[in-house]
């Protein structure tokens, strides 16, 4: 199977640092954000994958081609083209075959192999890895059955019962036949556009729901406090003088504790 990372995007809630660095090479614990994101497919079995690109797009390319433990290929988007139209532009890579979709900004635990199970079982169309709410959590909520696993209900921030409320965690696993979905004559649009339509006509689309540890690190504020609970005092330090240097005039907050 084969999976597409989407990094184009401008990195708008990381701003300031991302002036001068794409978000997915924003270092977390160490490493690169997007690194993280290739563990989590390696680790899962899968190789061969495709990285849109966008903002500040060489210094990343500069980056992916040194990682000779996956096979990459590279979408570059001139304009950006939202999460359904860079999915579409790369949909050649595909080769007509299930494929996974997965967001650059965010750290996981899990091994795909069970989510993929889950949406063969279940003859999805398409499945969202999904979460329970928890405090700091994405507000925007997914009414979401447990009692057969199905979508039924978007941005639904107190969908009724028996739906419980989820949150979209970043992976998608899509069938090949998910393009007929897609707008005929869009090139810019999102996948949650695609998501609303099949809800509406009552589509296979299911959520898998993840109990493992999950870890947005896409807005400024979680990037920071993420950093903040983990390093040593001199860690951070280090990691503080790295971030003003990027980012000179950046208020930054003193470790605590």
């Amino acid at each position: 199977m084969r999976a597409m990372i989407l990094a184009a995007g401008l990195g708008t809630r990381l701003k300031p640092l991302t002036h001068h660095m794409a978000k997915p090479l924003l270092p977390v614990s160490g490493v690169p954000m997007i690194r993280h994101t290739l563990n989590i497919l390696k680790k899962s079995g899968i190789r061969e994958v495709i990285i849109n690109l966008h903002h500040l797009h060489r210094e990343l390319r500069q980056y992916l081609i040194k990682q000779k433990d996956m096979r990459i290929s590279f979408s570059h988007e001139p304009r950006l083209l939202d999460s359904g139209g860079g999915v579409l532009k790369a949909r050649p890579f595909f080769k007509n075959k299930r494929f996974v979709v997965i967001n650059a900004d965010m750290l996981m635990n899990i091994d795909l192999r069970g989510v993929l199970k889950f949406h063969i079982h279940k003859r999805a169309l398409a499945t969202m890895v999904l979460k329970r709410p928890f405090l700091g959590a994405p507000n925007d909520g997914i009414g979401f059955a447990p009692s057969n696993g199905q979508i039924v209900r978007f941005r639904a921030k107190k969908p009724p019962s028996p739906l419980i409320k989820t949150f979209f965690t970043g992976i998608h696993i899509f069938e090949p036949e998910i393009f007929r979905w897609f707008p005929k004559h869009k090139k810019m649009f999102s996948i949650n556009d695609v998501y609303l339509k099949m809800i509406r006509k009552h589509a296979p689309l299911f959520g898998y729901l993840y109990a493992g540890r999950w870890q947005d690190v896409g807005s400024l504020k979680s990037y920071i406090t993420y950093h903040q609970k983990r390093l040593t005092k001199k860690q951070w330090h280090q990691f503080r003088s790295s971030l003003l240097k990027l980012a000179p005039g950046i208020i930054l907050p003193r470790q605590t504790g």
